[in-house]
């Protein structure tokens, strides 16, 4: 008995090791993305508490994310120029000019009388809003940037959706947490994501915040101290194209309510789950640094610009792949059945290595079972 429990730590670690990699299989078994294809190793943070300052030709600062920079990202300012990443050294991201974008005209969306608001028809539409980073907070207001499973951006997404809600909206905001703050937080938070979209809404909304000095989305809107708003768009995404339309045309119409509320547009590596419907976006709401009344205050003079986008829409796409809400269905139970293969495999070959022969090993077993171990069972009758 004592010799294999000599082995069981080395035993563990191979089981360990392949396991986790049959996790990742089950994750693909069951229709969610991997780590590296834009809900993993694509999306992250940086975790050492600093952030990129992005950088056009002369040098001059056009923005501030601690979101991973690639060469080749872009990034569209408040005043829509379209900057490319070049180049990345130490916290420096250098960029060139591509271009300014055109002028998005939000043509039928706009009220005709006028107005800051439009009401939307109740039960006509739908958004959904959920939090794939649920443990972001704002240390002035949280007194920490993280809190397990219960941040303080569920506040800000619920200042969201009672603002939706008061323009006629249906919303939908799920609480539900996708903790630890890992790379695989955005595999765990699509399963909600494709949950929220089963009833068709016209938009989701992932909602975060993001990891700044305070001034780079401090403002003031009518006198009020705010957050501004950054959309975050994954250009690993076959929707890119539609995305970026829709959120082109909703900071076209808060430049035309409340001129600076949208920081701007990063276009980075990834798909952030907006590869599950073409008005799908993640929007930064403040930064830790900020305050998270400010953020509230944001958010409400964002969700402004949504009636007059949405106004025409009544449902948006459904995912297109069937995605598994509960442990019951086949996927699961496939991916299970993989990883107690691949469990069962490393163990078996961890056997032979030692015992040099099958032979070997099925006498090793054979004394396990029917020596100590089984002696040990006798004793307990």
């Amino acid at each position: 008995m004592r010799q294999w429990i000599n082995r069981l730590p080395a035993i563990a670690m191979a089981i360990a090791v392949v396991v986790g990699a049959a996790a990742a299989l089950g994750a693909a078994a069951a229709g969610l993305s991997l780590p590296g294809t834009g809900a993993g190793i694509y999306g992250l943070e940086r975790a050492d508490g600093k952030y990129y300052t992005i950088i056009d030709e002369h040098n001059k600062p056009l923005d501030y994310t601690a979101h991973i920079l690639y060469p080749g990202d872009e990034f569209i300012t408040a005043d829509n120029l379209r900057y490319q990443i070049t180049g990345i050294r130490g916290d420096i991201a250098s960029t060139r000019l591509v271009g300014k974008e055109a002028a998005v005209t939000v043509n039928s969306f706009l009220p005709a009388t006028g107005g800051t608001s439009r009401k939307v028809a109740a039960g006509k539409q739908e958004i959904a809003i959920y939090h794939t980073h649920s443990d972001e907070s704002y240390d002035p207001s949280d007194g920490t940037s993280s809190i397990y499973a219960h941040g303080g951006v569920f506040q800000v997404g619920d200042a969201f959706a009672a603002k939706l809600k008061g323009e006629g909206f249906k919303v939908m905001h799920s609480l539900r947490p996708h903790d630890p703050h890992d790379a695989n937080a955005y595999v765990r938070s699509r399963r909600t994501a494709a949950e929220l979209l089963k009833t068709g809404p016209a938009a989701m909304f992932d909602l975060h915040r993001d990891a700044a000095p305070a001034n780079v989305y401090s403002a003031t809107v009518d006198g009020q101290p705010i957050t501004k708003v950054r959309f975050v768009l994954g250009r690993g995404n076959p929707h890119i194209s539609a995305n970026l339309q829709f959120a082109k045309e909703i900071k076209a119409a808060e430049d035309q309510l409340h001129p600076g509320v949208v920081q701007g547009i990063l276009l980075t590596q990834g798909n952030f789950n907006q590869d599950l419907t073409p008005r799908s976006l993640l929007i930064e709401v403040g930064a830790n640094t900020n305050a998270k009344d400010a953020a509230e205050r944001g958010v409400s003079f964002f969700s402004d610009a949504i009636p007059k986008v949405l106004g025409g829409v009544t449902t948006g796409a459904r995912p297109n792949v069937e995605f598994p809400v509960t442990g019951t269905n086949r996927a699961d139970w496939n991916a299970a059945l993989w990883i107690a293969l691949i469990a069962a495999g490393a163990l078996a070959g961890y056997l032979y290595i030692n015992a040099g022969s099958w032979q070997g090993v099925w006498d090793q077993v054979r004394r396990f079972l029917g020596g100590e171990f089984g002696n040990r069972i006798k004793d307990r009758r």
